[in-house]
């Protein structure tokens, strides 16, 4: 389910590229347009008269969770508007990264080794990008990448914080907020094509919507590290499609910049996924 999540979501650039003459806060209030029903929907079957319980029960941390996803999401999107999608990918892949070290100030938990590592050498590729967007002129889109990060990251440690109850609702909070501010954004202009509602619909109501079901139930099953590792393969693949369909090639230094961050990602969770696998106790105890 992971595998196949992580697969589906990998599109995002191709589909942002493929957008005909929406602006990007006209592509964020369709996306989430078509989203927040969608995935309301779901629930509402899967829930029926147990659903208001839910986006009650999801507490402060279901709030910081929805309004951390509803500015992380738009983010997004302008971002790829402002840089190539492989530089938006590769600086946003430094998210889990950005949690571990928040992790450590909010929840207490301990940073290891091979975090501190991991974290110095995303911190050198996330400037080899930055610095490429200085010379390319795309350093706007760079920063907001890197807000990004920032923000998927509070979105997890509020996930954890009110782990002990469902908070997909504040799924829905946050696609709320972000077609708000999609809808400010636009100037609350409606007007775009009908080829661009039909891909927001197919992003939104079906991609979107399934990724985020399929995601939230695979990660019952599957460790954090592992987790960590599959979801590489959105931040690989997703600058691989766009250069196939549209030819957008990455500069040197954003790949190099790229291969650091997503190098030391998959360093810390390889590292983390050893730990976890290593026998306990003294050896010599048999």
């Amino acid at each position: 389910m992971i595998i196949g999540s992580t697969l589906l979501i990998s599109v995002n650039g191709l589909i942002i590229r493929s957008i005909e003459s929406a602006n990007e806060w006209q592509i964020v209030l369709y996306r989430q347009l078509f989203f927040v029903p969608a995935l309301l929907l779901v629930l509402a079957c899967q829930y029926r008269t147990r659903l208001p319980g839910l986006f009650l029960n999801v507490g402060w941390a279901g709030v910081g969770a929805a309004v951390s996803m509803g500015l992380a999401n738009p983010l997004f999107i302008v971002a790829m508007t402002h840089t190539t999608v492989a530089n938006a990918l590769f600086t946003i892949s430094s998210a889990p990264l950005i949690t571990a070290v928040l992790a450590r100030v909010f929840l207490k938990e301990k940073i290891t080794r091979s975090t501190v590592i991991a974290v110095l050498i995303a911190m050198s590729g996330i400037a080899l990008m930055v610095g490429d967007g200085v010379v390319s002129g795309a350093v706007f889109g760079s920063l907001l990448s890197l807000l990004c990060a920032f923000f998927f990251s509070t979105f997890v440690i509020c996930l954890r914080i009110g782990r002990d109850r469902n908070m997909l609702p504040s799924s829905v909070l946050g696609g709320i907020l972000g077609g708000l501010i999609g809808l400010v954004g636009s100037g609350f202009d409606l007007q775009v094509s009908a080829r661009d509602v039909w891909i927001c619909f197919v992003w939104g109501s079906i991609i979107v919507t399934t990724v985020h079901y399929f995601f939230t139930l695979g990660s019952r099953y599957v460790p954090g590290t592992e987790i960590m590792l599959i979801t590489l393969i959105e931040f690989t693949l997703g600058p691989v499609w766009v250069w196939m369909v549209f030819g957008e090639t990455p500069t040197r230094l954003a790949l190099i910049g790229g291969i650091l961050v997503l190098g030391a990602v998959a360093f810390r969770a390889v590292s983390l996924l050893i730990q976890e696998r290593r026998p306990c106790g003294n050896p010599t105890d048999a």
